[in-house]
This record gives structure tokens, sequence and C-alpha cells, in this order.
């Protein structure tokens, strides 16, 4: 599958619940960790916790990275990555928080291009 076939999903997966923390893993660990990144992020601003979600996905969040850290490391090295501080110079996740397809399929071309 495709960068932005991976990120999606994992993005998916993390809003719905429909993976296990292990599958999630094995999907995420092979994304670009600037792609980690940006799904972090989505997943921390949109499901603040007056979200009605927010339960269950943060859940989910602190299962994967509690059990899987080196997603954590990876987060953090995409964080300091140029795409971050062009991202951050142009736009805000807020503006993506309902098309969190959009967000990745932007910061996938980026990454590829």
């Amino acid at each position: 599958m495709s960068e932005l076939r991976n990120a999606q999903w994992v993005l998916h997966a993390l809003e719905n619940g429909s993976s296990n923390a292990a599958d999630i893993y094995k999907t995420a660990s092979q994304l670009d960790p600037v792609s980690i990144h940006f799904i972090f992020r989505y997943m921390r601003e949109k499901f603040s916790p007056d979200h009605p979600s927010a339960a269950g996905v943060q859940e989910r969040m602190v299962n994967l990275t509690a059990t899987y850290d080196d997603l954590v490391k990876m987060s953090k090295k995409g964080e300091k990555d140029p795409i971050r501080e062009w991202f951050d110079d142009t736009y805000r996740v807020k503006e993506y928080l309902n098309r969190g397809d959009e967000l990745l399929e932007m910061i996938v071309e980026k990454i590829e291009g």
C-alpha cells in the first residue's frame, strides 16, 4: 500500500477503533515520521476532552503509544522536519479537523514531492 493509503488507514483506525494496537502499529511503523506526527497531532487537536468521542480515541492513542514508544520517537522526528515548519507557516490543523484525509493528502504529497 502507498504512504497515503496507509496513513489514512491509521487515521481511520484510531478514530473509529476498527483495529487493535498491534495492527495499527504494523502499518504505522512503515510510515514516514512526518505522517506519524501529523496523524498524532490531528488526533490530539480533533479529539480534545470536550469532544463526544474523545475518551475512546484517547484510550486508543495512549494504548498505542505506551505499547509502541518508537512511534512517539518517530512523531518527534517528524515534528523537526521542514515540512512541519512549512505547514505551520501556511496552515493550521484546526482547518482540517473534519478533513483528515485531505490533510494527509497534502502532507504525503509534500513528502513525496
